[in-house]
């Protein structure tokens, strides 16, 4: 079993390479299953359908809008079927089987092929990519997610309360559905985590504050604003391929809400630049922090180093191996000796205290 094991793994390896067949990449274990929704300006239905079908392309309904959901993509067989099915090339398999895969949008024989990247809170609020891949045709739109989850759902709502009268409106519209759905999920992540660098500044800017943990979680807001624009930026440059209004897919009256889609993307890329800027000056100020919190601690120890020096220099003198000295043989010399260094160590922190030292 662990010899299979290691074979697969240099096998999906190889998916950087040209093959006649390739694996999925990523550490989603999801089952592959299949949705389809189907509808028209009168009728909407939505049903599951068995991924062991002999031809998907018959399912698909000339007469109304298909969308077909593929969420999980660990059945790579299943996904390369239904590429060579709709007329995807084999490489264009490859890059929705291969997860972080750069962003593209390409378009040829009719097809429109857009490969995504977008991310999700965990269980444990870590922010986790997820790959995404859309496949436009005339009158159908498959959707390629790692997980089985909700993120559509929000589509799904717009089509069954008839948002915009999408019913009535071609396939460019719901694909405009499902992009802003997946580009406004990704905007409410990046305020968040603005929001978030701006709590940590107001933290640090407390003096009260213990500022525990304050450095991990910088660390941590930075690595998420990373992955948001890494997953962004290729799709801003990709963008503009899509505006092309000759594809038949954007029609000159979708051109508005497609325009608003690129202007988030860039919000965006401003925001995440923003949290960089945020995140340089929350690692100064942390340092400096910390700087200041060492400085106190060394006053501290240099305060109470101060205070015994006298006494050490007292405890020193009586304490030489001189034959003739006074205060050995006097009876009160050794309650005397103690109020000495009592009164010396509390007059030193006197001091101390008045020129404001401590």
């Amino acid at each position: 079993m662990r010899r299979k094991e290691t074979t697969r793994r240099k096998k999906r390896i190889s998916n950087r390479k040209l093959s006649e067949k390739y694996y999925y990449v990523g550490e989603e274990k999801t089952v592959t299953g299949l949705h389809l929704t189907q509808y028209d300006a009168h009728t909407y239905t939505s049903k599951t359908i068995d991924s062991s079908s002999p031809s998907f392309k018959k399912l698909i309904s000339p007469n109304h809008i298909n969308w077909l959901e593929v969420r999980g993509l660990t059945n790579d067989e299943l996904i390369s079927r239904l590429a060579k099915e709709f007329g995807l090339h084999n490489v264009d398999a490859k890059d929705i089987l291969t997860p972080q895969h750069v962003a593209k949008i390409e378009e040829y024989n009719g097809h429109l092929l857009i490969v995504m990247n977008t991310c999700y809170y965990n269980e444990e609020q870590e922010l986790c990519p997820e790959h995404i891949a859309l496949l436009v045709l005339d009158k159908t739109i498959i959707t390629f997610t790692e997980r089985d989850s909700d993120l559509f759902e929000p589509v799904h709502q717009a089509i069954n309360n008839n948002l915009l009268s999408v019913r009535e409106k071609p396939i460019g519209l719901l694909t405009m559905f499902l992009l802003n759905t997946l580009v406004a999920t990704s905007v409410d992540h990046v305020s968040r985590i603005e929001e978030a660098l701006g709590d940590l500044e107001e933290t640090l800017l407390d003096p009260n504050d213990e500022q525990k943990n304050i450095g991990p979680a910088i660390q941590r807001h930075r690595r998420e604003y990373m992955l948001i624009r890494r997953n962004s930026q290729p799709l801003k440059e990709q963008f503009p391929k899509l505006l092309r209004t000759d594809n038949g897919i954007v029609t000159p009256d979708l051109l508005p809400v497609y325009y608003d889609l690129q202007d988030q993307l860039l919000f965006i890329l401003q925001t995440t630049e923003s949290c960089r800027e945020i995140t340089s000056s929350l690692v100064d100020l942390y340092i400096a922090n910390n700087d200041l919190r060492m400085n106190r601690i060394m006053k501290r120890l240099t305060v109470v180093s101060t205070i015994f020096i006298p006494l050490t220099f007292l405890a020193g003198i009586w304490g030489m191996n001189f034959k003739f000295m006074p205060e050995l043989d006097w009876r009160y010399g050794y309650a005397t000796a103690w109020a000495i260094m009592i009164l010396t160590a509390i007059g030193t922190w006197l001091y101390m205290k008045r020129k404001d030292w401590y």
